[in-house]
């Protein structure tokens, strides 16, 4: 099923609203109903801004204010805990259930349904996936959702199947 989405597809269904989306930044939310409103993050502390909204939630994606960058990302899918922090200029931290991990230009970490997660390692039975494209990362899970995540901004991308249960 992985290889039937081809990004025309994704193209289409996001610019036909198909795709929930929606994207963050210090200073502004744009939700997914398309209404976007000035926001001041003015604490440190976890606030959520996606969640598909079923009985036991797949995936919630939270940001907070941090000291090197505007701002940090954390991301809960089943039991896994995934926290994006900035440390410096362009250079970012990557936790994965309070386990550190180094991902470099390029690179992927794969976590896989039965063992711990690899870094540059191509498996093919897993839960999500990070890349790094130089300062980006993207978190896809498959079809559930997706993040782009620079430090500055956190975007998701919820899967057609979430529309209506995302919150």
């Amino acid at each position: 099923t992985r290889a039937m989405l081809q990004p025309e597809l994704i193209t289409y269904m996001y610019y036909n609203n198909i795709i929930n989306h929606c994207h963050a930044t210090s200073h502004s939310v744009r939700t997914c109903d398309n209404v976007t409103y000035p926001y001041t993050m003015d604490h440190a502390c976890w606030t959520l801004i996606s969640s598909d909204c079923y009985e036991h939630p797949s995936f919630a994606v939270f940001i907070k204010k941090e000291e090197n960058a505007p701002l940090g990302m954390m991301a809960l899918i089943g039991d896994q805990k995934i926290e994006f922090i900035p440390m410096e200029a362009n250079k970012i931290h990557i936790k994965m259930n309070d386990k550190d991990y180094d991902l470099t230009d390029n690179g992927v970490i794969f976590s896989p349904l039965d063992t711990t997660p690899v870094t540059n390692k191509v498996v093919h039975k897993f839960k999500f996936k990070i890349i790094r494209r130089k300062t980006s990362y993207v978190l896809d899970f498959f079809p559930q959702m997706m993040i782009n995540y620079d430090g500055n901004s956190v975007q998701v991308l919820a899967g057609p199947h979430v529309k209506g249960q995302n919150c």
